[in-house]
């Protein structure tokens, strides 16, 4: 049973939202990296590892916590579930970081930049989710939007994978359609602790 107490944020609650706001900002520096002149991408990269660092430390920190209380907000199982996917989130946004600095004449098409847009907006809802755990009207208008926002992005990747199609080099698609897959793999990730919520909706009402 899911342990409701307004007046202290429980920790895992803490932790769950620091990692949702490192992810946070893993996706506005995905965006930057967009604006930013290939020559100067490189910068980034050492920005965009560490917060990978952070995630993966507070990651830890929040398994180590669920195992050394005796009452959390939720089942363990469903914070690690989040934790886990918040996780994976990350490394498939820091995949396209990594894949953008790496290839420096690679030119984005606009789908790029809505695709990125449509998880900029769902890591948003989910850095807001995470502090209302236990607030089951605020997770299912969360869990309904995340599900609105996933089938965007996926209109939005077939048609960024569609238009290169006409590429006269076949590696230039290739390294377009790996791109995107990681992106859209970041917004199945977002989906998933959606989805996650939905379940414990269900479970606890």
């Amino acid at each position: 049973m899911i342990v409701r107490n307004r007046q202290r944020k429980h920790q895992s609650a803490t932790l769950l939202t620091d990692i949702a706001r490192e992810v946070r900002a893993g996706v506005n520096m995905l965006a930057q990296l967009l604006g930013t002149p290939a020559g100067e991408r490189a910068t980034h990269r050492e920005e965009l590892l560490g917060l990978e660092g952070r995630v993966m430390d507070l990651h830890f920190n929040l398994m180590t916590h669920i195992r050394s209380v005796f009452l959390t907000p939720l089942p363990r199982q469903d914070i690690y579930a989040i934790s886990q996917q918040l996780n994976r989130t990350m490394e498939h946004v820091v995949a396209a970081g990594d894949l953008i600095l790496r290839r420096k004449s690679l030119q984005l098409p606009a789908e790029a930049a809505d695709l990125i847009e449509a998880l900029a907006r769902q890591v948003e809802l989910t850095d807001a989710a995470m502090s209302r755990l236990d607030d089951f009207d605020h997770l299912e208008n969360y869990w309904a939007q995340l599900q609105r926002l996933s089938k965007q992005a996926n209109r939005t990747h077939r048609d960024w994978v569609i238009s290169t199609d006409s590429a006269f080099q076949p590696n230039i698609a290739q390294q377009q359609a790996q791109l995107a897959d990681q992106i859209l793999a970041a917004v199945h990730s977002q989906r998933k602790v959606a989805v996650i919520c939905g379940s414990i909706i269900v479970r606890e009402s």
